[in-house]
């Protein structure tokens, strides 16, 4: 997958959001009454490279609200850069993993149509897709009154028994909602997805068929959530943002 960097941004942390006219010097934050997850996170941070670090999008961003919070960064002026550079080396890992995964669902799928012209031919011409329904379940998609609830319920079914689908499928949706979380330049305040609305977002059918593999593609996942962002709406062909 190719990944395009977007234009540079200033990261929104505020070097001191209030004045202290009363000391020469602001009083350093006292870590050890810091709350024990938030902590580790920033011990983890903080640690050298090439120590494992599990960190998630969710831990960065409670490290962003803490630092946020604070009167001065005194103490933590370290973190700001470090969040960032974490978050574009999370938004590669992803990205690439993501791609290898859209790679293996377009083969699976590729024999499931097959297989599908073959043993349900009268089921094969119809114009549908597929989704992740929010239990992580494959769903059929199609236009308005093109399947009857028996041929929707024989899909699904046969979806899900699709050997390997379900499971990369759901894999890479897990991918690209953690990928929404990490990229805030491009997604935040435009675009929410998770598991509940992910069927409504992303139709995995439309991207295959159309051989979308590509980010910069038409019809690609990126594509699909720049064209149902929920409000101002996302530059087409961005990329993912990642600062050089």
């Amino acid at each position: 997958m190719n990944v395009s960097a977007a234009a540079s941004f200033q990261v929104p942390y505020p070097q001191t959001l209030k004045a202290n006219t009363e000391k020469a010097q602001p009083e350093k934050f006292d870590i050890s009454v810091m709350d024990d997850r938030l902590r580790l996170t920033i011990e983890k941070l903080r640690a050298p490279q090439g120590v494992a670090r599990n960190l998630s999008s969710e831990k960065l961003n409670e490290v962003d609200d803490f630092l946020n919070s604070l009167e001065s960064l005194s103490g933590f002026y370290d973190l700001p850069p470090l969040i960032e550079s974490f978050r574009n080396s999370m938004i590669r890992h992803h990205a690439f993993q993501a791609d290898l995964v859209l790679k293996r669902m377009e083969g699976i799928y590729s024999d499931f149509k097959k297989d599908l012209q073959s043993k349900w031919s009268g089921l094969a011409h119809n114009v549908m897709g597929f989704t992740v329904a929010e239990d992580g379940q494959l769903k059929v998609t199609s236009p308005p009154d093109t399947l009857t609830a028996r041929d929707e319920e024989i899909l699904n079914t046969l979806l899900n028994e699709a050997k390997g689908l379900q499971p990369l499928t759901l894999k890479h949706a897990k991918a690209v909602i953690e990928l929404t979380q990490l990229d805030k330049p491009q997604f935040e305040g435009k675009v929410k997805l998770d598991l509940s609305n992910f069927h409504k977002m992303i139709d995995y059918g439309l991207l295959l068929n159309k051989g979308a593999l590509d980010l910069e593609s038409p019809d690609s996942w990126l594509d699909q959530l720049h064209k149902k962002a929920e409000k101002n709406p996302i530059e087409k062909k961005q990329g993912l943002h990642i600062e050089a």
